[in-house]
């Protein structure tokens, strides 16, 4: 009983150890799979990471390898050096002190006098000392063992043939690693023949295995910090790369479905930093060509609608006069009238996009020269009393009684004034006023055209400039006047603005430079050449 309760502890407890040990594994996988497969990805595949990766480790495996080429040369050069100047200091200190006490000593004297030195010697668990003998023979030692008669002393034999001292680093005949300082003693014969030399020194050798291991640990800890920082900035690193190219790869990706032409799509802004605000101004673009697609849509719709009306009116009229011809005269004629002004409505609309090509192509030229601006806008409102009484509304002009001059092109400003008053009697109720005024300033001068019709909403305001957009879409029109105008005073360096309140009217202002007296107007000037190839260009269209 005891042995199956046991045993089935035992499978329990096995299985219990296997289950932790898979989930561990798994872990361990997964942690694995967070943390180098994207770099893995990212070395293999291209683009900014790819670079980014390339650069960062380049310079920061540069770098920890210099640090710890410098911080092992430190740590080595701090260890060993100072072993070595402490042990030629001792050993120094020792060669003149028995120099000067037993250097007349040979023999046994010399023996027994060494015995003593090293007897009293403090440090012999530190370091070893050793004297040699007139030829050459370790006859003392602190260590108590008689070293070996083939010993080879390479400080010894430097320290003989200089006469001063000799230093050896290396491993004994145990493979230890050691280090050995030799300095000559000065006896008697010496001091009585300079070129005398003497055999007997003395010998210190310490132990470089615990340094050894100092060092040795020390470079070991400097390795594990360096990984441990390497692992850190890895990680830190892998972090920074996906918050970037995770972000780019779905903008990247949301891109394309806007230039499929998806304009509906958005990007959803998770921080506000620059990854943020490039978000942003995608979004904005995208709602931009929303809008400018609706608005091709609208106005391939209203072009449509404008050119087919004339069309189909010249198309009628055109049947009944061939069918009636020349019996009934009085329907002959009226028909005759509505085609021609059927078409001379179709040549100005085919006009205004002539107007809006150019405007786009920037191919609308000017052709320049001095103009009494007064008399063109009396022109113009002559032009349109006779529409103004069919339809019981009323221009009202405040001609000033001198002549303002304006370098600028005559058939275009006329057009722009034609723009605004058509538009400000298209937007007036019957029996309404249409004031049309000058002021003048020093340097500048101001065409205004004011109604009291319909107005415009303030949110709508500032979008009535923009090509295609059509405050009331119950009006005729393309959508394009306001451009065209703006875009002909642009080019005359003047200002083009509308005001207008809901209710009560719009108040267009147009500001030109004058032109005084001896006054200088800077404006491009316009070759005949250039005309002619807008000239020639149109015709193609």
């Amino acid at each position: 009983m005891l042995d199956k309760v046991r045993q089935r502890w035992e499978q329990f407890c096995h299985s219990a150890f296997m289950n932790k040990l898979a989930e561990f594994r798994e872990w361990l996988r997964q942690m694995t799979r967070h943390l180098f497969l994207p770099y893995i990805e990212m070395i293999s595949g291209k683009g900014i990471t790819r670079r980014w990766l390339f650069t960062t480790f380049s310079i920061l495996g540069t770098m920890l390898i210099v640090v710890f080429i410098i911080s092992v040369t430190l740590i080595h050069n701090f260890y060993y050096n100072n072993i070595q100047q402490i042990l030629d200091q001792r050993a120094s200190v020792a060669a003149d002190y028995f120099s000067q006490t037993v250097g007349s000593m040979t023999g046994s004297d010399y023996q027994l006098a060494a015995l003593s030195f090293v007897e009293g010697f403090e440090d012999k668990n530190k370091m070893e000392v050793q004297f040699i003998n007139a030829k050459g023979r370790i006859i003392v030692t602190s260590s108590g063992f008689e070293p070996p008669a083939n010993q080879t002393i390479p400080d010894y034999e430097i320290a003989y043939a200089n006469q001063k001292h000799g230093t050896w680093n290396g491993r004994n005949e145990n493979r230890e690693h050691v280090y050995a300082v030799t300095y000559m003693l000065e006896n008697a014969n010496k001091k009585d023949n300079p070129d005398f030399k003497s055999r007997e020194a003395i010998r210190m050798i310490v132990s470089l295995q615990p340094t050894d291991n100092a060092v040795r640990g020390n470079i070991i800890m400097i390795s594990v910090i360096m990984l441990l920082v390497l692992l850190f900035i890895s990680v830190s690193s892998s972090y920074f790369i996906r918050s970037i190219v995770t972000p780019v790869k779905n903008i990247t990706n949301i891109a394309g479905h806007i230039a499929s032409g998806d304009f509906s799509i958005r990007l959803e802004k998770e921080h506000d930093d620059e990854i943020g605000d490039l978000m942003d101004s995608i979004n904005a673009m995208a709602a931009e060509l929303a809008l400018s697609e609706n608005a091709k849509n609208d106005f391939i719709s209203s072009v449509s609608h404008e050119l087919r009306t004339p069309l189909t009116a010249i198309k009628g009229w055109s049947e009944t006069v061939l069918m009636c011809g020349t019996s009934d005269e009085a329907m002959m004629k009226r028909g005759l009238g509505i085609i021609i002004n059927e078409t001379e409505r179709l040549s100005g609309l085919v006009e205004q996009l002539l107007d809006f090509s150019r405007m786009q192509s920037g191919r609308m030229v000017m052709n320049f020269q001095m103009l009494d601006i007064v008399a063109e806008i009396d022109d113009v409102v002559f032009m349109f009393n006779e529409k103004a009484k069919k339809e019981d509304k009323h221009l009202i002009f405040y001609e000033p009684e001198e002549a303002i001059p304006v370098m600028g092109d005559r058939d275009r400003l006329k057009q722009v004034i034609i723009i605004v008053l058509d538009n400000a009697m298209k937007y007036s109720e019957p029996g309404g006023e249409i004031y049309i005024y000058t002021t003048v300033t020093d340097d500048k001068m101001t065409v205004g055209v004011r109604d009291h019709g319909c107005g415009i909403p303030a949110d709508q305001l500032p979008k009535v400039k923009q090509k295609f957009y059509k405050a009331n879409t119950n009006k005729g029109g393309f959508g394009i006047g306001l451009a065209v105008a703006d875009e002909i005073i642009l080019k005359h360096n003047g200002e083009f603005s509308i005001d207008s309140v809901e209710g009560d009217g719009t108040n267009v202002t147009i500001t030109l430079p004058i032109v005084r007296q001896n006054s200088t107007i800077e404006i491009a000037p316009v070759s005949e050449a250039a005309t002619e190839k807008e000239n020639a260009k149109d015709e193609q269209v």
